[in-house]
C-alpha cells in the first residue's frame, strides 16, 4: 500500500508572503501620525527618550507579528494533524496485527494464487487446493525438431506442474513475516485490495536433457573442455577442442524457460540446427585456474584454542595446533566447476575430512555414553543420561579452510593460522530402542570363592556392579581401572590378597581379588574379537582361569598394569555383568552386547610348556600361635611354574584377518606354606600335616591385589606382586 506525502501547509512560503513590504506612505501622513502620538498634556512622555525606526524596519514590525502568529498556528495544526495521523496509523497497525493473529497458521483473506482463492486455509489445505486447481499444467506436449529427427515429450513426463509448496509458503507468509510494520501493511492491503501470489511452475530439467541427448547426442561431436590437472607434483593444462552438432543446452534452456511460464501453449515447438559447439571451459579458464591454485600453496597452521562453554573441560586439556604444509595443501587441490559457474581450484573434501578425522580422533573429548538398565529378564528397560563430547566439525572446518585459501587466491593475506570449527560429539545410544536388537557378541564366566583374599566377595561384586550397563562407543578405548575406580573403602571395596616378596598376604591391600573381574572382562572382550590394547599375566598360574588368558591389574602410584581394549566395530557395545554369591559356586559373568559383527575368533596354544616346567618343592612350615597345637592350615598353595603362549586370530565375514595376537605368559613356581599350631615348626610336624594340599582347600587362594591408586608416586616402587 502506498500513501501520498501529507503537506497541507508550507510554513516557509506563508512566512515569506506575510513579510513582503507594505505600500509606501506620504511623508505628510507620517509626520501627522507622529504628532498625534504625542499628547500635549503628557510632559512625562515628552521627557522620555524617543525611539525612531526607519521606514523599512517600521513596516516589518507592524506587518510580521500577526503573520508569524498565523504561521505558528498553521504549523501547530500541521503537527497536530500529523500526530493524529501517526496515532491513527498505529491504531490501525495494532488492529491489523491482532487481525492477523486471529489467522495464525492460516492464510489471510484476500490472498490468491492466480484465480485460486486461498483465504483462511492452512498450509496443507492450500497445497491440496493448489494441486487440484493446476492439474492442467501437466496437459500438453513439446515437440523437438532437429536435423537428426523429431521427438515429443509430454508435459506430464517432464514433471510440469505447480510448485504447490512454494506457493503455499508464500501465501501463508502474507501478514506473518514477523515484521510488525510490514505485516500490518500486508493485512491492510490484502483486506482492501487482495494479495496475488505468483503461480510457480516447475519442470524436471533432467528429463529434458535426457530426451534431447537420446535424439541428437549420438550424432554430435561434443566439445572438449580444457582441464587443469596435477601430475608429478606439477599443474598442467589439457587443451580444449570445439565440437559440432545440435546445441542441446540451448534447446533445453529454451524449453525450460517457456514451460515455466504459466501461459505456455499446450503444443510447444522447439528445436535447433547444426552449429559449432564451443567448450564450456576454455584454455585460458584452465590456465587461470592453475594460477589461482598456485597462490593457494601456502603453509597454514590449524589451531584449536577454545572449547564451548557447555563442554566439560578435562583438567588435562590444552590448546592444540597442527602445521599443514604447502605441499599437503597442493595434494588436496582439484579443479572443477565452482558454485558461481566458473572453473577453478577447490579442495578435495574427502581428503581434507580424512585428514581432519585423524586429528579429531586423537584430541576430541569423547561423549559419555548413557548407562543401560536391565530388568530381571535380561532386557534393557531404560537409559541414564549421556553427555556430549567435543570434536572437530569436519565439514565446517573443510569449508572454512576452502574459504581461507580462496581469499589467498584472490590476493588477500589473512592470518597464517586458522581456528578449526568444533562441534558436539553425540553419544552413540540416544534411546533404549537402539539396544533392543543387540545380541551377545562375547561373554565369559569365572568361578570364585568368597573369603578374606577378596574381601568376602566384595572386591568382585563391586566391579561387576560398576561395569554393568556401561556403553563403549565405536573407536572408544576402555580402561578397566578407570571404569571400576576409585578403589577404596568409601566405594565398597575391602581388603584382600596380595603377594609381598613372593609371599601371599590374604588381607594385604584394599581391592585384593579384583582380578577375577578383570580376567573375566578380558576374556569377554577377546572372545568378541575386539582389539586388545593391554593385558598382563599373574605372578603364578591360577587354575580357575584359562591357561595364558588371565589378566591382572595393579597400581602403586608409579606403576600401573591395566586391562584395556578398543571398540573397533562400527557399533556401540553395552556391557552387562553380574556376580552370584553361593560359596564354592559363586561366579562373575561379563557379557558384551552389540549388533552382530560377523567376526570369528580362533584360539591356538594355551598349553604348559613342558621344557620350562618347574615342579614344586615341599612346602614351608611356619609356626602360627593363633592355631591350636597340632592344627594346620595351608596359607600358600603349591603351584608349578611354566611358560605358555596363546594365539588369537580374528577374521571378518569375508575371512580377512582383523587381529592376530599372541600373548606370552611366564608363571613362577610357588612351593606353598603350611602354618602349624603349637611348638616350633618341623619338617615332619605332628598332627598329620599333609605334604600335599587338599583337593578342596578350606581357605581359598588369595586373589589379585589392586592397591588404591595414589596421585603422587611413592619414593620407591613396591615389591608387591599381583595374585588372584
Amino acid at each position: 500500500m502506498t500513501t501520498d506525502s501529507l503537506e497541507p501547509l508550507k510554513a516557509k512560503e506563508q512566512t515569506k508572503a506575510s513579510v513582503r513590504p507594505a505600500p509606501a506612505r506620504s511623508s505628510t501622513k507620517a509626520a501627522s501620525s507622529e504628532m498625534q502620538a504625542q499628547s500635549p498634556h503628557d510632559d512625562a512622555a515628552s521627557s522620555k527618550p524617543q525611539r525612531r525606526y526607519g521606514p523599512r524596519l517600521s513596516r516589518l514590525r507592524t506587518a510580521s507579528v500577526p503573520a508569524i502568529r498565523a504561521d505558528f498556528r498553521l504549523v501547530g495544526f500541521a503537527l497536530a494533524f500529523l500526530a493524529g495521523a501517526v496515532a491513527t496509523l498505529f491504531l490501525f497497525s495494532i488492529l491489523a496485527l491482532g487481525y492477523a493473529g486471529s489467522y495464525d497458521g492460516r492464510i489471510l483473506p484476500g490472498v490468491h494464487a492466480g484465480s485460486v482463492d486461498l483465504s483462511g486455509l492452512t498450509r496443507d489445505q492450500a497445497i491440496g487446493k493448489l494441486q487440484g486447481s493446476f492439474t492442467y499444467l501437466g496437459q500438453g506436449e513439446v515437440t523437438v525438431t532437429t536435423p537428426l529427427g523429431v521427438t515429443t515429450i509430454t508435459y506430464d513426463q517432464l514433471g510440469r506442474g505447480p510448485d504447490v509448496e512454494v506457493m503455499a509458503d508464500a501465501a501463508i507468509a502474507v501478514g506473518h513475516s514477523g515484521n510488525p510494520i510490514a505485516d500490518a501493511a500486508s493485512v491492510l492491503h490484502s483486506t482492501a485490495f487482495g494479495e496475488d501470489i505468483p503461480v510457480v511452475v516447475q519442470v524436471d530439467p533432467t528429463v529434458i536433457a535426457q530426451r534431447i541427448r537420446e535424439l541428437v547426442g549420438t550424432s554430435s561431436i561434443p566439445p572438449q573442455d580444457a582441464q587443469a590437472t596435477s601430475k608429478d607434483g606439477q599443474f598442467t593444462v589439457t587443451k580444449s577442442a570445439p565440437g559440432h552438432g545440435v546445441d542441446e543446452r540451448a534447446i533445453g534452456s529454451e524449453i525450460i524457460e517457456r514451460l515455466t511460464d504459466v501461459n505456455a501453449p499446450a503444443d510447444l515447438q522447439a528445436g535447433g540446427t547444426f552449429v559449432d559447439l564451443p567448450p564450456q571451459v576454455s584454455d585460458k579458464a584452465a590456465q587461470d585456474a592453475i594460477t589461482r591454485a598456485q597462490k593457494m600453496e601456502v603453509d597454514v597452521t590449524l589451531t584449536w584454542t577454545t572449547l564451548p562453554s557447555t563442554a566439560a573441560v578435562p583438567s588435562t586439556w590444552t590448546p592444540k595446533s597442527w602445521p599443514v604444509t604447502a605441499a599437503q595443501i597442493k595434494s588436496w587441490i582439484i579443479f572443477s566447476m565452482r558454485p558461481d559457474g566458473t572453473y577453478g581450484p577447490a579442495l578435495d573434501s574427502a581428503q581434507v575430512q580424512g585428514y581432519l578425522a585423524a586429528l579429531s580422533s586423537s584430541v576430541a573429548i569423547p561423549a559419555v555414553e548413557p548407562t543401560v538398565v536391565w530388568d530381571v529378564n535380561s532386557k534393557p528397560v531404560s537409559l541414564t543420561a549421556g553427555k556430549d563430547g567435543v570434536g572437530i566439525d569436519l565439514p565446517a572446518t573443510t569449508t572454512a579452510l576452502s574459504q581461507y585459501l580462496d581469499k589467498i587466491a584472490s590476493g588477500q593475506r589473512p592470518d597464517p593460522t586458522l581456528e578449526v570449527v568444533v562441534g558436539p560429539v553425540h553419544p552413540q545410544i540416544t534411546g533404549i530402542e537402539k539396544v533392543v536388537n543387540f545380541e551377545i557378541i562375547g561373554q565369559h564366566t569365572t568361578q570364585f570363592y568368597p573369603g578374606p583374599s577378596n574381601g568376602k566377595g566384595a572386591n568382585i561384586r563391586v566391579p561387576a556392579q560398576k561395569l554393568n550397563g556401561l556403553v563403549v562407543g565405536p573407536g572408544q578405548r576402555f580402561s578397566f581401572l578407570e571404569a571400576v575406580g576409585p578403589i577404596d573403602v568409601a566405594h565398597g571395596y575391602a581388603k584382600g590378597g596380595v603377594i609381598v616378596r613372593g609371599q601371599s598376604q590374604h588381607t594385604g591391600a584394599i581391592g585384593g581379588g579384583i582380578c577375577s573381574a578383570s580376567t573375566t572382562l578380558f576374556n569377554a572382550a577377546a572372545k568378541a574379537g575386539l582389539q586388545i590394547d593391554e593385558r598382563h599375566a599373574h605372578f603364578y598360574y591360577i587354575d580357575r582361569y584359562p591357561i595364558g588368558r588371565d589378566a591382572t591389574v595393579y597400581s602403586n602410584g608409579t606403576t600401573t598394569w591395566d586391562v584395556q581394549w578398543t571398540n573397533d566395530t562400527p557399533y556401540p557395545i553395552v556391557i552387562r555383568s553380574w556376580a552370584t554369591y553361593n560359596w564354592a559356586q559363586s561366579t562373575i559373568t561379563v557379557q558384551f552386547w552389540s549388533m552382530k559383527t560377523y567376526r570369528t575368533v580362533t584360539w591356538t596354544g594355551g598349553f604348559k610348556d613342558a621344557t620350562s616346567r618347574a615342579t614344586v618343592n615341599p612346602p614351608k612350615y611356619v609356626n602360627n600361635p593363633s592355631l591350636q597345637p597340632g592344627q594346620t592350615e595351608w596359607v600358600e598353595y603349591p603351584t608349578d611354574g611354566f611358560k605358555t603362549s596363546v594365539t588369537r586370530i580374528v577374521t571378518d565375514a569375508t575371512g580377512a584377518v582383523i587381529h592376530n595376537d599372541t600373548w606370552q605368559s611366564v608363571y613362577q613356581t610357588v612351593n606353598g606354606q603350611v602354618d602349624i599350631g603349637g611348638g616350633a615348626p618341623s619338617p615332619t610336624p605332628t598332627g598329620g600335616t599333609p605334604t600335599t594340599p587338599p583337593t578342596t582347600p578350606p581357605t581359598p587362594p588369595p586373589a589379585t591385589l589392586t592397591p588404591t591408586p595414589t596421585p603422587t608416586p611413592t619414593p620407591k616402587p613396591s615389591r608387591r606382586r599381583k595374585i588372584s
